[in-house]
């Protein structure tokens, strides 16, 4: 009797302590924790920023009050002095293009658990980050808290019950050590179980601190991988605009070269070295691009093109002998494939370049290459072109074969010595297949040569033709023009130079060699459109045109191409953001920067006054011009009609804002308006109301300006329902 009560005594004990552990543990739990299973009510409240964190809008898309709701159109999110991060989520999700949360607030009751998130959310369309809406998401729950502390105090009431059944058997203590003397090998047994309880505990006490280094461990290694991916980027950024540079010269005069009449022979020869040199543009793209490549991120083109004229011109540039070899490349189109088709031609010539290459590297002195093309199938519009590329090279090992195709990896240890190259070229080759929906395999022997047969998923073309000679393309418009070329590289000054020239020897060129020359030169003279470059000393592209856009009317106005040798998709992004209105990659297409400058320049304005006119009846004061709005939305006539309904709702609140900022003398919200207001009108291109904006901000007269706002109110009611009626008239996608 007197043993088992001692048990019943132990086991008393040790359950008051695992009540007690377990009672914090769950109020720790449910201090921390909130229960998205058992969501009572959830609302939610969008709103949109640009990629500066200006609000695009404060009409709030759900009619529920956000928790952002004290920002205007025009305010900047980091003005929200409250939560100083949210400016940090918006750059991270702008940057990295994925969304973030961001819990803003937790509160517990007695009853009921509120807890608000920030969702940040990037807007894509046809590639480009248009703004970022923050989503106010406020939930409610049940208190679990609650619940788990009438569970504690259940089991207090039980542990209390224990306590006194402690306290009964501690009357029965004195007999019962006598009976722990007398039973001492029970005695030793308890010993040895608390004993093991005690190395247990340890062993998790270590295995917890074990876990803990590991979290700290992997938050560091995981700042580092960040710390890495972040200098990777400025690498191949740097990287990209350093051989692109040269590029950019090299196939620049070539192309001057290619217009000053040469003979047969000179021209082939300028020809193979334009060809080649793109090529090695391309090849130095997707190098640079590997890591995007990998990732799925890169897109194909879909333009008209000559299969057989890049064919031939691919064959004519790898042809030329190179280390004393002969090569001869016998090309063999059936007639059934198509002579144009649509697909990307950059890409189907990298792909023929590379595998070329990869023959011409591996064969000897007498290099014999065939390039076999065919139509495996045609559905609809869709054709699957088979090719065939096969040499007289070393072969590949048949155990090596599934090997070659992989990165870094050739079919020996000894070929890179031997032959060169990274081994990415097969790689990159593969992905490239793959990215068309074809597939790539190789059929070869030691010594025997390599056959590799791939599939391209095209398009049939409706042009019967396409051009094949640049000066077709962009004929001379001979207006006189005003340009200013901002650019601090005198190479690739001269090259721009003679190419415009040549391209029509009526422009005007002045040259800046960095951006805060061009910014004095805009403010001091009108050009008609500003070339940019934009890696430079002093002051860089971007904030030379942030500043442009800073200036007095109408100097801020003046189009700003961009032109830049990075080749990333997010400077494109940067150069835009900035405020300029387009860009044109080194090295630039002569015929791609001669139209943009034409477009820019207005040279093709009649025809879109023409359009525009039979849109708005008169075209006269109370006229609209979309087109800029149009190329901004890139032709898809649904982003357009969605980018029209948010000026709907946003540009009569902002007249009553700036309105009311008059009246009570509130110069910094009265510039943020005119900032919003000039910019909307612009996109719709409405003259009229930000010639009356102007006016408004240059008189000192209240009365006068009150009555200016009135006016633009009226002409927006009046202009309104015009562009609702041609944007409805446009239908679909573009």
């Amino acid at each position: 009797m007197n043993l088992a009560l001692i048990i019943i005594s132990v086991y008393a004990l040790l359950a008051t302590v695992a009540i007690v552990l377990i009672v914090r543990k769950n109020r720790s739990h449910a201090a921390s924790m909130f229960d998205f299973n058992n969501v009572i009510q959830k609302r939610t409240s969008t709103l949109y920023f640009d990629v500066d964190g200006f609000l695009l809008s404060d009409m709030d898309s759900s009619n529920n009050g956000h928790v952002l709701a004290s920002l205007r159109t025009g305010d900047n999110i980091s003005s929200y002095t409250q939560n100083p991060d949210m400016a940090t989520y918006l750059r991270m999700c702008a940057r990295h293009r994925g969304n973030f949360t961001y819990k803003l607030e937790e509160t517990v009751d007695e009853n009921v658990v509120k807890r608000v998130d920030l969702i940040f959310s990037p807007f894509i369309s046809h590639g480009v980050l248009r703004c970022v809406s923050v989503t106010s998401q406020t939930m409610y729950s049940k208190n679990r808290e609650a619940e788990l502390l009438d569970k504690a105090r259940d089991l207090a009431t039980k542990n209390a019950e224990a306590q006194r059944q402690i306290e009964r058997l501690d009357i029965e203590r004195v007999s019962l050590e006598s009976a722990f003397k007398k039973s001492s090998k029970h005695h030793i047994q308890l010993q040895k179980a608390m004993y093991r309880i005690e190395l247990q505990k340890q062993e998790l006490e270590h295995a917890l601190d074990i876990i803990n280094k590991q979290k700290d461990e992997l938050e560091r290694v995981n700042a580092e991988i960040s710390r890495s991916n972040k200098m990777k980027e400025v690498f191949l950024a740097n990287t990209s605009h350093e051989i692109r540079t040269p590029l950019n010269a090299i196939i620049g005069f070539t192309n001057l070269l290619l217009k000053m009449s040469p003979d047969e022979r000179q021209l082939r020869y300028l020809e193979n070295i334009k060809t080649s040199g793109r090529n090695l543009l391309f090849i130095i793209n997707d190098i640079l691009d590997l890591s995007k490549i990998e990732s799925g991120k890169m897109e194909l083109e879909s333009i008209d093109f000559d299969l057989r004229d890049l064919v031939h011109k691919c064959s004519d540039a790898l042809s030329v002998g190179r280390e004393g070899k002969k090569v001869t490349i016998n090309i063999d189109v059936a007639d059934a494939v198509p002579a144009v088709v649509v697909g990307d031609p950059y890409r189907t010539n990298q792909i023929l370049t590379n595998l070329i290459n990869n023959s011409v590297k591996f064969t000897g002195d007498d290099c014999i290459i065939g390039l076999k093309i065919n139509l495996i199938s045609a559905d609809g519009d869709k054709i699957n072109i088979g090719f065939e590329v096969s040499d007289n090279g070393i072969g590949i090992p048949k155990e090596r074969q599934s090997e070659i195709f992989k990165s870094f990896t050739q079919a020996n240890v000894d070929t890179t010595r031997k032959y060169g190259g990274t081994g990415l070229g097969l790689s990159i080759t593969r992905q490239l297949v793959e990215m068309h929906g074809g597939s790539i395999s190789v059929e070869s022997e030691p010594n025997c040569g390599s056959t590799f047969k791939f599939n391209l998923i095209m398009k049939k073309s409706d042009n019967s033709a396409v051009a094949k000679s640049s000066s077709n393309k962009a004929q001379a418009p001979l207006q006189k023009l005003s340009l200013l070329l901002v650019e601090d590289n005198e190479i690739n000054q001269q090259l721009a130079i003679d190419t415009l020239m040549a391209w029509n020897p009526n422009i005007e060129i002045e040259v800046a060699g960095n951006g805060q020359i061009a910014v004095e030169k805009v403010r001091k003279k009108q050009y008609d459109v500003v070339l940019m470059d934009v890696q430079m000393p002093v002051m860089d592209g971007n904030a030379a045109a942030r500043a442009i856009r800073n200036l007095e009317k109408p100097c801020c106005d003046v189009p700003i191409i961009a032109m830049t040798a990075h080749a990333f998709a997010e400077e494109r992004d940067r150069c835009l953001a900035s405020g300029m209105n387009d860009y044109v990659m080194k090295p630039f297409d002569p015929d791609d920067l001669c139209a943009k400058i034409c477009k820019y320049a207005g040279l093709d304005a009649p025809a879109r006054q023409l359009r525009q006119t039979a849109a708005n009846g008169d075209g006269g004061q109370n006229g609209f011009n979309i087109s800029l709005l149009t190329d901004a939305c890139a032709g898809d006539t649904d982003e357009l009609k969605k980018v029209v309904d948010v000026y709907s709702a946003t540009i009569t609140p902002d007249i009553n804002e700036l309105a009311a900022a008059y009246a009570s003398c509130d110069n910094e919200k009265i510039r943020m308006k005119h900032h919003a207001l000039q910019t909307a009108f612009g996109y719709l291109g409405m003259p009229a109301a930000n010639e009356k904006l102007d006016m408004a901000r240059q008189t000192s007269d209240g009365a006068e300006a009150a009555e200016l706002i009135k006016q633009i109110a009226a002409l927006w009611q009046q202009t309104l329902p015009m562009i609702k009626d041609y944007v409805a008239g446009l239908g679909g996608k573009a």
